[in-house]
């Protein structure tokens, strides 16, 4: 709390304190009041029941020693003529002997048997003195009222205990002296014994009861230090707590007493103190809840103030100009601006202070039409956003954001506006505008590069493989075809880096455009098979494909390039054993599984080997085993069509690849039936008789190269350099039985219109091979619509002749049908 608070403080805690200091101290005075009034009233009525029981004890005293003296002396005593019968002071009296037997009576006597068990007997017959000896109460059987014997003792001359003289006093005699006494309600009157015992008690409880604490050894105690005196108790009989005067009468064993209730003495005044007690609590409360909101009120408008003043020099320390405008003035003034917007809009703060936000405005802007979006925005209440030239000699351009504020009831109260320049970031898109353009530039050139790469780079390899199969074939020394098989394994490093590399960069700029559709799984499981059960069967390995009729939704082109390069990771690294690629249905997903047992991947590189150049158990670099670019391509292809793949592998046991693949239900009229893939031959087909192929191929190297390589196979070949050679060979020489078309041709005619020109010149659907260097997807689609073959250069010489010959035999199986 800061000092200035403390003195406030202060006072009101010294406020409070008072209150309560003269509210307490005027309540303990009103108590102490109240219990003096009530020991005064209580010790007066005190005196007066002793001082009647005393003169009513001292009445009964004087008939006892009458008759006493009269029987001594023989006398009769005319009983009932005294005053004490006659006040009905006694009801009774009767005179026993020395054995307790009653020998006298008269009045109402209502105890006529033996005493010689009584208290007052006992206690007479035992003591030497003589003296009046109050027995205990007891209730008369024929009336119910309750008396209290008072005896003395008889004493003939020779001073031998001849019995006793027992007066009968009803307790309605003083009973009826308490009634009168006005006592107030909840007060008590009660004559005791010094022993204790209840003689008389007003108001009446059971007559025989006693009073356990006045029979405690404390009370009596004090009563003999000071047998006139006060306490404060609560009554035994009712459990009522009372203020209590008491005095011992001094001739004989009585004490009074006079109790007023505690709740009657006190109770009002304890009203009263509850009452003020409330009211001293709620007024502290008011005063604390008062002081509370003060305290916080004045600590909020110093945060307030404070932050104000934060805000202030924020806006007046900040870049962008500020603008506040009262709304609720005609003409909308300005009454705030800071420097910010002195400088970017060229006008003194004084000189815009009392104008209109608006007229303001169209000062500092060159074309006031600028600021119409504004006008419309105030007049409906919303936020705009304008852009405008810079006043003055300094060109560059301004935003202007402005927002309309208004208050609960939709009143418009203020405009807020923000001016920016916006220079900087004008450039910056310009900038990034051109950067972006020239990234699209660049992106088609290396686009361009690909796909001339793709082409270029793969003829002259085309071109080498095909005349080393002819050098092969031509050789006849074992040193030669030593050589030879040296240069083709070179060469066939060279090709598969060449894939790997083009795939790689194709799909790091994005040349790829994935085209999704629904289709059987089946149809890529028969290619796969197509592809690789030729390599598996002369690696003496078993190849097998789990037949499956699941339909999947994914691009089938790109999702067959996975399959393939998994399977010709499983054929590459496996040497013994078997390779199985098969299907399983894990909810909404196919998992398409390729399991082999080859070396297997440690752990720790099962993340490193979808890498570029990344190889297991290649540490020599063998070209024979692939340049580690097979699973890089399988990783982006799965990430580029959302196919999660995994991987499981155990060193030594063989790897199992899984790629995770949409699955779509259809009705099972509709699901195809089991795949049977049969394998092709370890070696092409003998070629049919007087075979001839027509081989369209722009590039002379590579076209000669084929020539050669099939001629060299029996066949006759008839070769073109573009589509409109091809069409007049057709019509002049032989009639191929099967074409070999380059996609690239002169003209900017592909192998696909030539396959298909042909097919219709000779009116026949003859069988095509297409040859290209592009490996796009839209290739393998165009083959699927032609019904041709696609194969990617470089070539094997090898996969070329068998490809030839596998698309002759259907004809060659006719013509042996016809013979």
């Amino acid at each position: 709390m800061e000092i200035r608070l403390v003195l406030p403080a202060l006072a009101v805690a010294l406020a409070i304190a008072a209150l309560w200091w003269v509210l307490l101290d005027r309540l303990q005075r009103e108590e102490r009041l109240l219990d003096l009034t009530a020991r005064q009233k209580t010790g007066v009525m005190a005196r007066l029941v002793e001082e009647h029981a005393a003169a009513t004890f001292r009445r009964v005293d004087d008939l006892l020693l009458d008759l006493v003296a009269h029987t001594a002396q023989g006398q009769a005593m005319q009983l009932p003529a005294r005053r004490a019968f006659e006040e009905g002071l006694v009801i009774g009296v009767r005179v026993y002997d020395a054995a307790g037997l009653l020998t006298m009576e008269s009045g109402r006597s209502a105890f006529r048997g033996p005493i010689a068990d009584r208290g007052e007997f006992l206690e007479q017959r035992d003591s030497t003195q003589h003296r009046l000896v109050i027995g205990m109460p007891y209730v008369a059987p024929d009336t119910g009222d309750t008396l209290i014997p008072v005896s003395r003792r008889l004493d003939p001359p020779e001073h031998a205990f001849a019995g006793i003289a027992v007066a009968d006093i009803p307790s309605n005699a003083f009973l009826r002296f308490y009634g009168v006494l006005g006592l107030p309600p909840g007060a008590s009157v009660a004559l005791v014994r010094t022993d204790g015992m209840a003689l008389a008690r007003h108001p009446l409880v059971e007559e025989s009861a006693t009073w356990p604490d006045f029979t405690s050894r404390t009370f009596w105690h004090n009563i003999d230090k000071q047998p006139i005196g006060h306490l404060r108790a609560a009554s035994p009989l009712d459990g009522v707590e009372r203020i209590l005067a008491y005095r011992t009468a001094q001739d004989y064993p009585l004490v009074a007493m006079v109790g007023e209730s505690v709740d009657s003495v006190f109770g009002p005044w304890r009203e009263n103190a509850r009452l003020y007690t409330g009211w001293a609590i709620v007024t502290t409360a008011v005063i604390l809840l008062f002081t509370i909101a003060f305290i916080v009120e004045l600590q909020w408008r110093r945060r307030t103030d404070r932050a104000l003043r934060v805000r202030d020099r924020a806006m007046a320390w900040s870049g962008d100009g500020i603008l506040v405008a009262n709304a609720t003035r005609p003409g909308m003034p300005v009454v705030y601006g800071n420097p910010a917007l002195e400088r970017l809009l060229g006008m003194p703060i004084a000189t815009l202070k009392g104008h209109g936000a608006l007229w303001a405005l169209e000062r500092a802007v060159a074309d006031p039409m600028a600021l119409e979006p504004l006008r419309d925005a105030v007049a409906v209440g919303r936020d705009v956003r304008i852009e405008f030239d810079r006043p003055g000699s300094q060109p560059g351009c301004l935003e202007l954001r402005a927002s309309p504020v208004r208050d609960d009831d939709g009143r418009l109260v203020s405009l807020i506006a923000i001016v920016r320049d916006i220079s900087e970031h004008k450039r910056a898109q310009a900038d990034l505008a051109e950067a972006r353009r020239e990234a699209d530039r660049a992106n088609v050139a290396k686009s361009k590069f690909l796909a001339a790469a793709s082409h270029d780079l793969r003829q002259p390899v085309q071109s080498l493989m095909l005349l080393m199969e002819v050098l092969a074939n031509r050789a006849t020394d074992a040193g030669t075809r030593n050589v030879l098989g040296t240069m083709d394994r070179a060469l066939g490093a060279l090709k598969m880096l060449l894939d790997g590399l083009l795939d790689v960069s194709r799909l790091e700029a994005g040349a790829v455009v994935p085209e999704p559709k629904l289709f059987p799984v089946a149809e890529l499981l028969e290619r796969v098979s197509a592809n690789s059960r030729p390599v598996a069967i002369r690696k003496g390995l078993l190849f097998h494909i789990v037949p499956s009729g699941a339909h999947v939704r994914s691009d089938p082109m790109l999702l067959g390039r996975i399959l393939q390069n998994l399977a010709e990771n499983a054929l590459r690294y496996t040497e013994t054993g078997r390779i199985l690629i098969g299907c399983r249905r894990r909810g909404p997903v196919l998992r398409i599984e390729v399991w082999d047992t080859g070396i297997g991947i440690p752990p720790d590189q099962q993340e490193e080997i979808f890498q570029e150049f990344v190889q297991v158990g290649n540490a020599s670099r063998n070209r024979d085993q692939g340049l580690g670019l097979g699973l890089a391509v399988v990783r982006r292809l799965s990430a580029m069509l959302g196919h999660r793949i995994d991987l499981r592998s155990i060193p030594g046991r063989g790897s199992v690849f899984a790629v995770e693949v949409p699955l779509v239900e259809v009705p099972a009229s509709e699901a195809p039936g089991p795949v049977e893939v049969s394998a092709p031959p370890a070696s092409p087909p003998a070629p049919a008789p007087a075979a001839t192929v027509l081989v369209v191929e722009d590039d002379e190297i590579v076209r000669e190269g084929l020539r050669s390589m099939l001629s060299d196979q029996g066949y006759t070949v008839l070769a073109a350099e573009s589509c409109a050679e091809a069409l007049d060979l057709v019509h002049c020489g032989p009639p191929p039985d099967v074409i070999v078309a380059d996609y690239r041709l002169h003209g900017g005619r592909t192998g696909t219109e030539a396959i298909r020109e042909i097919r219709v010149a000779l009116g026949r659907i003859l069988p095509g091979i297409l040859v290209t260097g592009d490996t796009a997807p839209a290739r393998a689609q165009e083959a699927e619509a032609g019904n041709f073959r696609v194969m990617h250069k470089p070539v094997l010489a090898g996969d070329l002749q068998r490809a030839v010959a596998e698309a002759m035999e259907p004809a060659r199986r006719e013509r042996q049908r016809s013979a």
